[in-house]
């Protein structure tokens, strides 16, 4: 299977979540086709390459947004197809056949005017009337209307990548700063990209994913769940609560919609952790 570059957006103080998204997609997918380009600013994330070797290409940028982005393409062709993840999302259950025939058709068969293909069905994307279907090897895309979940998970075209960063000023403070910034006139030729190529999505979701963090501190409980399933600390620097955000709002998680709260989950959570920890200070 042909290799893909994976352009994460991340920076030193999240390593160990974009360490967890790629521990999520080696468990769902082993056999991904994916080479993660993960950014490093003062820190060199030696814990990453000595677990990940060769499937992670660390690079170091400033940790600006806009300069990160700029330092992981600089030697990337406009129209050479990536994978865009940013470290804020992470897959929690993934069908690897289907997403093997996805990502081979993206590789190998899309033409030149497909710039984006996704392995979800979106749910607010049903509304836009596809205008033309793609099948390949039994599966069925649909062709999109509008620019829709730019944050989450695709296959990109390099220049649909950069696009969207050229638009955007940098975050004063939080990256919740560039949605709003997206709205304004200046992102206009991002969505403007819809009527200058085909943007695919899958008719049926291949994938479920969930949400790590909110506003910088906080880890969502279904993350610190699965960090705590696949025996990774949580740094000190999150505060957990008690919050499910996973994609899309069709998906569960322990029979929890995609938005909503528990706090019985998190206390007992909170509790394996700390048990845990005891065990560990022992040893």
């Amino acid at each position: 299977m042909d290799k893909i570059k994976t352009i994460v957006l991340t920076c030193d103080r999240y390593h160990h979540v974009t360490n967890h998204m790629i521990t999520m997609y080696d468990k769902t997918w082993s056999d991904n086709p994916f080479v993660f380009r993960v950014p490093w600013n003062e820190v060199y994330p030696d814990f990453m390459k000595d677990k990940w070797g060769d499937k992670i290409d660390l690079i170091k940028t400033p940790v600006e947004f806009k300069k990160t982005i700029d330092g992981l393409t600089a030697d990337l062709d406009g129209d050479e197809w990536i994978y865009w993840a940013c470290d804020d999302v992470y897959p929690i259950e993934i069908e690897p056949e289907r997403c093997g025939i996805i990502s081979d058709w993206v590789m190998n068969e899309a033409d030149d005017s497909v710039l984006s293909v996704s392995f979800i069905n979106w749910e607010n994307d049903l509304e836009n009337n596809p205008v033309d279907e793609v099948e390949y090897e039994g599966l069925r895309l649909i062709r999109k209307k509008s620019v829709t979940n730019q944050w989450q998970h695709h296959f990109w075209r390099v220049k649909v990548l950069k696009t969207m960063f050229d638009c955007l000023d940098e975050p004063k403070d939080l990256a919740k700063e560039m949605d709003y910034m997206q709205k304004e006139e200046k992102s206009q030729k991002f969505w403007d990209l819809i009527g200058e190529g085909k943007w695919y999505m899958l008719d049926h979701n291949a994938a479920i994913f969930g949400e790590s963090t909110a506003r910088g501190f906080n880890m969502l409980l279904n993350c610190a769940g699965s960090f705590y399933e696949n025996n990774l600390e949580i740094p000190d620097q999150f505060i957990l609560v008690d919050v499910v955000r996973i994609k899309p709002n069709t998906a569960q998680w322990r029979g929890n919609i995609a938005e909503t709260k528990n706090s019985l989950i998190l206390i007992d959570l909170k509790q394996k952790i700390e048990e845990r920890k005891l065990i560990g200070d022992g040893i």
